[in-house]
């Protein structure tokens, strides 16, 4: 019996206290939520650069009909803007999510220079893990063209 009240006795002095384990839950919990939270902020960071992405592609997309357009025939007549529309409202990109719009300006002979410069800015709404915001976020890219 000596032996096991030895057992019994040091079991009970062992462990830790309630105050020990209320700390160690609590310094967890702040851990968790810092993870939780920069966890979102990963992923908005991810989703605005796949929507920056998006919106440059439909840029590119856009200058390289423009090239495409001045290679036809000399004198870049076919760089119109009835061949490269002036205004795409959002939803009507083909093959583009519906919060994306493009303009595309067409300016000839710009400075007296012989050929045309082609600016294409893609607007679009950004979605964050609050919503879609209400303003706008652009992507910019310009080309000069000139016969050869």
């Amino acid at each position: 019996m000596h032996a096991l009240s030895r057992w019994t006795s040091s079991a009970s002095q062992a462990g830790f206290t309630l105050a020990e384990i209320m700390v160690a839950c609590a310094v967890i919990s702040v851990g968790l939520v810092a993870v939780a939270t920069g966890f979102g902020y990963g992923v908005d960071g991810v989703e605005a650069g796949r929507q920056q992405s998006t919106a440059v592609f439909l840029a590119e997309q856009r200058i390289e009909q423009a090239k495409e357009l001045a290679m036809r025939q000399t004198g870049l007549v076919q760089l119109t803007t009835a061949n490269l529309p002036a205004t795409e409202a959002y939803g009507t990109i083909t093959g583009a999510p519906p919060r994306y719009r493009r303009t595309t300006t067409i300016t000839s002979n710009p400075g007296g220079t012989p050929g045309a410069r082609v600016d294409v800015t893609v607007f679009y709404r950004p979605v964050t893990g609050r919503g879609v915001l209400t303003t706008e976020r652009s992507v910019s890219l310009s080309i000069f063209l000139a016969n050869r």
